[in-house]
């Protein structure tokens, strides 16, 4: 299966268009969107392309079946432009491993499970991580909008074995981990 993981869009509409096109070209099984969709949060500033409704009729464009969990900066309003309620938190098997998604802030942190073996897939910090620690593998695709950490706008694939840490701007690879 291969699978499609972004976080922290925040409406930022020139993220979506560029999200759009990779999930376009990439013939992906899967995507899973960890939340902040179209708010661009009070600490963020408004950037001269944020479009929330632009960056929803995106969202909603996809074919690709997807999983998306709410963000701190998510609301009721942004499940009724979605489409879909949006949900704290979600387990999912991929390729034969047991996944738990989740947003990364106070409120999401409170459903983890972390049982052995299991991966952990969270956005929030808008920094991007690939790491085992001992049973378990922590992974965050970073910021499409609003990076920290001195990254660039970056998200994520999985497929098979291996995870990859993608450029935005034009899909190079950063990191990868095998699983």
């Amino acid at each position: 299966m291969r699978v499609l993981v972004f976080s922290d869009v925040h409406g930022r509409v020139s993220s979506a268009k560029k999200l759009a096109a990779i999930v376009e070209k990439g013939k992906f099984d899967f995507l899973i969107g960890l939340g902040d969709f179209l708010y661009n949060g009070p600490r963020n500033g408004v950037p001269s392309d944020y479009e929330p409704m632009e960056v929803a009729k995106i969202l909603l464009s996809f074919s690709t079946p997807h999983r998306y969990i709410k963000g701190n900066c998510d609301s009721r309003v942004d499940d009724m432009v979605l489409y879909e309620k949006l949900i704290d938190y979600a387990e999912m098997d991929i390729d034969g491993r047991h996944y738990e998604l989740y947003h990364g802030d106070d409120w999401s942190l409170a459903f983890l499970k972390k049982e052995k073996g299991n991966i952990l897939l969270s956005g929030h910090t808008h920094i991007p991580l690939l790491k085992k620690e001992g049973d378990l593998t922590y992974l965050n695709p970073g910021s499409t909008s609003f990076p920290k950490g001195g990254f660039p706008p970056t998200y994520m694939t999985i497929e098979e074995n291996e995870v990859k840490l993608h450029l935005l701007e034009d899909g190079s690879v950063l990191d990868s981990l095998s699983l």
